[in-house]
């Protein structure tokens, strides 16, 4: 009989808010992920506002996701587009108007077609907000990398975006109308939300098997903080200390593992494929250590297999 081939490594960069540099974060770390010697797909999944074509150098993409979504196509894998290192493959986004507008059955399908890429690490760039449709990929992904950078609006859009997602994820837990009123119950109003520690505080009496449920799927969640365009030390402390917060409102472990550095090779410019891409310097070698750091975590764990 033959073996069902393996699903990917899955990795969303994500951050809340746009301009922090969640495209310039992906590509490079899909870069150094291919230089390892994996075989990686970069997916464009900031659907309506595609451009991670133009940093790897692709001016006209002839193909994208809305080839897929208006199913010309019936895997992504046909869509891919070889960039930069023999091993790195793109799959261009879609900027038609309302391309982010989702529906369920789409997303589905989508996630799915994610999944049973042939490849050893998927890179999704996720788009700005905390949309159902970014909340979902993110959700779906093995590896959650928050981008954050200095400034407040960074921390408060991204810490947003997490909540969005676990209590998303969280709702999604219950396996009957009961626990689903329970846990809406635990969870509060948005007025006088409970934090996920207060949640499961109010369900262990109630209902310890949910409870559980709960706190196993959050203990393995796979966050991680990648502080980004940092101009001194003192930064990255300043946003390593997001960790504790996160934790304690949202009971994620979500440690920083990565502190890249503002460059003017990271700034952008105005030709296709120039200035977005780290090489040969400490920042080049700041993605190649994410990389790794990724790659040593053991995938059973974070699927709870």
């Amino acid at each position: 009989m033959r073996r069902k081939p393996p699903i990917p490594r899955i990795i969303a960069v994500a951050g809340g808010k746009g301009g922090v540099g969640k495209s310039t974060v992906a590509a490079n770390l899909a870069v150094a992920l291919g230089r390892l010697g994996h075989r990686v797909t970069l997916i464009d999944a900031d659907l309506g506002a595609a451009n991670l074509h133009t940093m790897l150098g692709v001016l006209n993409p002839t193909t994208g996701l809305g080839d897929f979504l208006d199913r010309r196509v019936d895997t992504l894998d046909a869509l891919k587009t070889p960039v930069i290192v023999p091993t790195l493959s793109l799959v261009s986004g879609s900027s038609r108007p309302g391309a982010a507008n989702l529906g369920k059955a789409d997303k589905l399908r989508l996630l799915g077609a994610i999944a049973h890429l042939d490849a050893d690490c998927v890179v999704l760039d996720v788009g700005a907000g905390s949309s159902f449709t970014v909340v979902d990929f993110v959700a779906a992904a093995d590896h959650k990398l928050v981008v954050l950078t200095p400034q407040l609006p960074s921390l408060h859009n991204a810490y947003a975006l997490l909540k969005a997602c676990v209590h998303r994820v969280v709702r999604r837990l219950a396996l009957d109308d009961i626990e689903q009123r329970l846990i809406d119950a635990a969870l509060g109003h948005d007025t006088r939300a409970r934090t996920i520690a207060q949640l499961l505080d109010v369900l262990r009496p109630l209902d310890p098997v949910l409870a559980g449920r709960i706190a196993d799927t959050l203990a393995r969640f796979g966050v991680a903080i990648v502080a980004n365009q940092l101009e001194s030390a003192g930064d990255a402390g300043a946003l390593a200390r997001m960790s504790p917060l996160i934790h304690d409102h949202l009971a994620l472990h979500a440690p920083l593992v990565a502190a890249i550095r503002r460059s003017a090779a990271l700034a952008g410019g105005l030709r296709a494929g120039t200035s977005n891409l780290a090489s040969g310097d400490d920042t080049a070698a700041a993605f190649r250590k994410l990389a790794q750091t990724l790659l040593r975590t053991d995938l059973a764990e974070l699927r709870g297999a």
